[in-house]
């Protein structure tokens, strides 16, 4: 068995080989051994304040998140952004976009660029996370939207049916006219990949099958424009000339909630 003094002595020298630290202007540039999704090696700062040192990165993460449209300002997000620094002891500032942490004493630099180190990297997960659950942010604020809207003239539900003749093919959000209201119930698919919009389509040939298209209609609100590669344009240009509605949400959310209004009349 490896002897694991042998192996506590190779992992100090390779991470101490791997550090640097070095003087600049507003204080020391730590450098680790760990490196970004870029490739490049992760760093940090350690600034001297009158209060005790503040560890801080370089101010770039976060406005490459924001500029990869990725919100983290409000909703899931930042809910994920705020929990993943928090446990790392530092929060990001709001008007400067950078992650730093609340002063510390000298001797607490070293247990505490571990913490803040592990938070860079955490966070950087972010980019993927929010991928991969995407869908239900967008359907976190695609809700949202057409609750605050349309909540005056619909009853609004989620996962829900058409109706009886439907009851298999549930939409992510129903409209339903309020008592006194006129219109059709719409069925509405939250789209940002080929299976939602699949979805959207065998409820649309199912309402025409019925011949209920004066009563109800299923309607695909696609997160924007981009996802029609995702979809395919020939199935996209087929469910259109088809007579399936669709709506983009991102970049013009207000009007593409309110042009469902015109759907339902």
């Amino acid at each position: 068995m490896t002897d694991p003094i042998v192996v506590l002595e190779a992992l100090q020298r390779s991470f101490s080989d791997a550090i640097s630290v070095r003087a600049v202007p507003s204080g020391l540039a730590i450098s680790s051994p760990f490196y970004d999704n870029s490739g490049d090696t992760l760093a940090f700062y350690a600034s001297q304040t009158e209060d005790g040192l503040i560890l801080e990165d370089d101010g770039d993460f976060l406005p490459h998140l924001i500029a990869s449209g990725i919100d983290i300002q409000s909703g899931q997000r930042k809910q994920m952004l705020d929990a993943m620094l928090s446990e790392s002891g530092a929060f990001w500032d709001t008007e400067t976009y950078g992650i730093k942490t609340q002063p510390i004493a000298d001797g607490e630099i070293g247990l505490a660029s571990v913490r803040f180190l592990s938070g860079l990297l955490r966070i950087r997960s972010l980019e993927h996370i929010t991928r991969e659950n995407v869908r239900s942010t967008f359907k976190e604020d695609a809700v949202a939207a057409i609750s605050r809207h349309l909540s005056s003239s619909f009853d609004i539900s989620e996962r829900s049916s058409l109706g009886a003749d439907f009851a298999d093919f549930p939409a992510d959000v129903v409209l339903k006219p309020k008592s006194g209201h006129a219109g059709r119930k719409l069925g509405i698919f939250l789209v940002n990949s080929s299976t939602q919009f699949l979805e959207a389509e065998l409820l649309h040939s199912e309402i025409e099958r019925a011949q209920k298209q004066d009563k109800v209609s299923a309607v695909a609100l696609i997160e924007d424009a981009k996802k029609i590669t995702t979809i395919g344009d020939r199935r996209y240009q087929r469910a259109v000339n088809r007579g399936l509605p669709t709506r983009f949400f991102r970049g013009d959310e207000e009007q593409a909630v309110f042009s469902l209004r015109k759907i339902a009349a």
